[in-house]
């Protein structure tokens, strides 16, 4: 595997130069590139230390408090800090989660990553405190039920982990013999009739935006089919949408 190391640092280690390379060794472009990425991430983490990292990070943080208010706080806060900064570095340099180490064949990988971002969604529901569980049934327009003071939500849960926008349209139904025009193919629009939250869960890092479906249906139908992430940051990781909804 050296060699396409090697070939690509004829090229100067220009991404430019992966079709090339990936043609001259009889290998998808998209192989190639996982293969430099997963060796380069590995090379670079084991000269990195982490402690050195951490305290270069927290000197940062330090640099920008511009109050003694806020430098007290961050003296009551800084050993926590450091411990978290140092697993979400470790996370960072190892480019997120593991991901398909077995080269599990991409149609089967695309279903159980699916399957992977509601039973992170469920996991980090109940961690947070909530009663949730999934749903087993496929055909269900929802993929877990969230239970809180009495009240049940249902959460439709979506995977995400290049790009940086997520859709509230399902696919387009398509493949051999499928005619992806008819009516019945065609990716219907998710609204509130469907589920009561929309979760787009980052299967890199496990970071979950909790999206209520009042907010969503208010897009109209262009907007609802590519909504970048930047507008819906207020629902990072805002778990406290949960209990809104039940008031």
């Amino acid at each position: 595997m050296c060699e396409y190391i090697d070939e690509l640092k004829k090229y100067n280690y220009k991404k430019t130069a992966l079709k090339d390379i990936a043609t001259k060794f009889s290998i998808t472009k998209p192989e190639l590139e996982k293969y430099y990425k997963t060796m380069f991430f590995k090379n670079i983490s084991k000269k990195i230390d982490l402690t050195d990292l951490s305290k270069l990070n927290l000197d940062s943080i330090k640099d920008v408090l511009d109050t003694n208010e806020l430098r007290e706080e961050f003296k009551f806060i800084k050993t926590d800090l450091k411990k978290i900064i140092e697993k979400a570095l470790y996370i960072a340099l190892n480019n997120g989660f593991s991901s398909n180490i077995n080269s599990v064949n991409s149609g089967v990988m695309t279903a159980n990553a699916g399957d992977s971002a509601e039973f992170i969604f469920v996991a980090r529901a109940i961690l947070a405190g909530f009663n949730c569980s999934s749903v087993d049934v496929r055909s269900s327009r929802y993929d877990a039920i969230i239970d809180y003071n009495n009240t049940l939500l249902r959460v439709q849960i979506k995977g995400i982990s290049t790009g940086n926008s997520i859709s509230f349209k399902d696919r387009d139904r398509g493949g051999q013999g499928i005619d992806h025009k008819h009516i019945t193919n065609i990716g219907q629009r998710i609204t509130s009739d469907d589920c009561d939250i929309y979760v787009a869960v980052d299967r890199q890092v496990g970071i979950c935006y909790i999206i209520p479906m009042e907010w969503a249906d208010k897009l109209n139908n262009k907007e609802c089919k590519t909504v970048n992430l930047k507008l819906v940051e207020q629902f990072k990781e805002n778990w406290d949408i949960v209990k809104e909804m039940v008031k």
